[in-house]
């Protein structure tokens, strides 16, 4: 056995793991989808970024989108499914890894990161809906609003995460940013966290 290579890269892309860890059963490459499904939506984001106006003119401006743009109409569908994909393999990689037990010692910090994927994953959905505009946003954002108040401190975390959305409208500039920036930056550090301590580990563990 050559000798161990400690380097980011090398835990990334090792020279040697499990020959269980290559088969179907082992993953049914749900990380795998779940990562390319994250990539698809990092692409066409950025795409349309370039058009998007949140806050009052979040719905005119995705109308726009879909009927003058050029591809416009399919970027933004891509946008939606790739974020509806992402929800459905991360959460059945979950499943799977119950399953499989693969949360019990020494992958605690694994799961712990896989938990925390989830529920960003769910957030960025949810927020992404929010910027969709419209009368359906301005409920949904209502409701977790009222979800936020039942925390301690809840009425603070409410106005940092929702901004002053209204009932016709959930899409604002503090809204914007959470989903554009922020949980989508952490959403991306996490999952390459997550594929170093997975390698670092010598691959998953197979069923």
């Amino acid at each position: 056995m050559g000798k161990h290579n400690n380097s980011f890269t090398g835990h990334m892309r090792p020279r040697q793991i499990m020959a269980g860890a290559l088969r179907l059963r082992a993953t049914f490459c749900l990380g795998g989808f779940s990562f390319l499904a994250f990539i698809v939506l990092t692409i066409t984001g950025v795409l349309l970024l370039f058009y998007y106006q949140p806050g009052e003119r979040a719905f005119a401006s995705l109308s726009e989108l879909d009927s003058v743009l050029p591809y416009g109409g399919l970027i933004r569908s891509l946008h939606f499914w790739a974020g509806q994909l992402m929800v459905i393999t991360v959460f059945l990689h979950m499943v799977r890894v119950v399953w499989s037990r693969a949360y019990r010692p020494l992958k605690e910090l694994n799961w712990l990161t896989g938990v925390a994927l989830f529920g960003l994953t769910v957030m960025l959905d949810y927020s992404g809906y929010l910027l969709r505009g419209g009368q359906e946003s301005g409920s949904a954002a209502t409701v977790g609003q009222a979800l936020f108040r039942l925390l301690p401190g809840g009425q603070a975390l409410a106005t940092i995460f929702f901004g002053q959305p209204t009932p016709q409208n959930g899409s604002t500039i503090g809204m914007y940013v959470w989903h554009v920036f922020i949980l989508a930056g952490v959403a991306g550090f996490l999952q390459l966290f997550h594929f170093w301590r997975i390698r670092r580990g010598s691959g998953v563990r197979p069923l």
